[in-house]
């Protein structure tokens, strides 16, 4: 997708029209996805999570500042952080670290959730630091603690299996 189809389709969905929406988060589901389900310790959350954010985003589209691709991608990774932020608030997750064999899952899954959601947006979104601050919402300090912590703790338990 180029910036005039993408400028078409934020206007279409602006003035309500939800294939043009539906087109536009075509583009960017997949990597939605995999930063809702590292974020997330299960599929269902995830899920939940992405179908949140298209509602929100549906409806917040027309007040959006939406310059390019790279604009749309950012204001909709932010949106997801909120859902994602919220999502955590209403679990009730078991802290308790899993047993048995040491596995990616497993390490995510150990992170708390702070860690778990800037690690996601990093990765996935392939962002330094500051960017990676203001998607999460939070400060470029807080992210570099966030990336130590969940370095340590996967690479501690990747080498412990070895």
């Amino acid at each position: 997708m180029n910036n005039n189809e993408l400028a078409e389709l934020v206007g279409k969905s602006r003035k309500g029209d939800s294939n043009a929406f539906i087109k536009l988060y075509s583009a960017v589901y997949r990597p939605l996805y995999k930063i809702a389900r590292f974020a997330l310790k299960s599929e269902e959350s995830a899920v939940t999570a992405l179908h949140q954010t298209v509602q929100d985003g549906f409806a917040a589209i027309a007040g959006a500042e939406i310059s390019g691709i790279g604009s749309f991608i950012e204001w909709i990774v932010k949106i997801l952080c909120v859902k994602i932020k919220l999502q955590y608030k209403a679990a009730h997750d078991d802290d308790r670290p899993a047993q048995g064999n040491f596995t990616v899952r497993s390490g995510l899954d150990s992170l708390p959730n702070i860690d778990r959601l800037v690690l996601a947006v990093s990765m996935i979104c392939g962002c330094p630091a500051e960017k990676t601050a203001a998607l999460c919402g939070y400060t470029k300090s807080t992210v570099e603690v966030c990336l130590t912590n969940a370095e340590v703790v996967l690479k501690t338990g990747l080498l412990a299996q070895v």
